[in-house]
């Protein structure tokens, strides 16, 4: 088991699955780490541009194959047993869809047990389901002494969390906990499917989270309903990506305005992703911070998915000494907001943040390698 999965974690989900599914053979482990958009948010399903991080909260997951010929997986005091890895509406739906995809693929998959143990908050736009997803992927990967490159493990976790668990997702959120480099932010063009790695050059630069308590649901109308209008203004306008928008183009197109506000978002966001990775390279802290700000108000005025609580929590940490900006990261309609901050700054942002939204909770997301840095024995090259 490579050295840096959070061993503690990995201990506490073999205990999960032990309580729940009594004793057995040694499981499988596997941890994946969380996704932090730092610039990108809602361009991935448009061709965009992204630059984000995986960060090193995230779910450790234990599997091996049941005895009982019956599915269970154990999550805190959540059980759930089943007869069939198909969705059904509980928490095994993206615990087993890497089952019924990895079989798509060829793999003999035997019923699976799992237990789970998480530091990454659900629900908080942090990439929860996509961590756990390719968790238990590479658990299984594990457990059957089979491999993957990393290009076919996004794409069968891909599968798993939007073909069988019905989520909309776009591409992101699998090649971010997957390709992450070590000490370095990701750029992804979801185009292309090109990535570059650019370094994290500051010691004393740090982005904190908080999540507000409000969680959104990547699969729920308004963003299923945010996805449509882009698309069908990309459709409309005879363009397949959003970086082949201009300003022109959707002033004399003639579509409704609700949707003319998704295009100019989406082509603005990757336009600044884009940017933003240019001043990671340079290492300017304040043109970083102004472009997740900014990244921020064109959520939440052309594209419409932040909340107030998320308003609020941005406003907050803007106005703390050190902080160089803050954005909503996800989907929207709640989770988290994530701050770029000094670290003499780190303290008073968290305060003010977690006091903006009653009491939500902080930490810092520090980046972290992507599973196929941490799971060589899985993820072949």
């Amino acid at each position: 088991m490579p050295t840096r999965e959070p061993h503690d974690l990995i201990a506490t989900a073999i205990r999960t699955l032990e309580d729940a599914g009594g004793p057995g053979p040694a499981p499988a482990t596997a941890w994946a780490p969380g996704r932090c958009t730092l610039v990108g948010e809602h361009v991935d399903y448009a061709g965009g541009n992204v630059l984000c991080v995986a960060v090193d909260l995230g779910i450790a997951v234990a599997a091996r194959a049941s005895a009982t010929s019956r599915y269970l997986v154990a999550s805190g005091d959540t059980v759930v047993a089943r007869s069939g890895a198909g969705p059904e509406g509980d928490i095994g739906d993206r615990a087993f869809a890497p089952v019924l995809a990895l079989r798509e693929r060829g793999f003999a998959v035997p019923v699976i047990e799992v237990g789970i143990a998480a530091t990454l908050p659900s629900g908080a736009g942090l990439a929860s389901s996509a961590a756990l997803i390719v968790a238990v992927s590479t658990a299984v990967l594990r457990l059957l002494g089979a491999t993957l490159t990393a290009r076919d493990l996004a794409a069968a976790a891909l599968a798993a969390e939007r073909d069988i668990a019905g989520i909309p997702c776009g591409p992101l959120d699998q090649r971010a906990v997957i390709d992450a480099a070590d000490g370095g932010a990701l750029l992804l063009d979801c185009r292309t499917g090109d990535e570059t790695t650019v370094p994290w050059p500051w010691a004393d630069v740090l982005l904190v989270g908080c999540d507000t308590g409000t969680h959104h649901d990547v699969g729920g109308a308004e963003y299923r309903r945010r996805r449509k209008e882009t698309e069908s203004g990309l459709k409309a306008l005879g363009v397949a990506s959003c970086q082949d928008l201009r300003d022109a183009l959707i002033d004399a197109a003639a579509l409704d305005l609700t949707v003319k506000r998704r295009l100019r978002h989406v082509m603005g966001e990757s336009v600044r992703a884009g940017e933003a990775a240019e001043a990671l390279r340079r290492g300017d802290v304040a043109a970083l911070g102004g472009l997740m700000s900014a990244s921020h108000q064109s959520l939440r005025g052309l594209h419409e998915v932040s909340t107030p609580a998320l308003d609020a929590v941005v406003r907050a940490a803007e106005a703390v000494a050190g902080c160089a900006g803050a954005r909503m990261v996800g989907a929207g309609f709640g989770g988290a907001v994530a701050a770029l901050v000094t670290r003499t700054g780190a303290d008073p942002c968290r305060r003010a943040m977690s006091a903006a939204c009653g009491g939500g909770r902080t930490f810092e997301l520090r980046p972290s390698p992507g599973v196929a840095v941490l799971a060589r024995d899985v993820v072949r090259d």
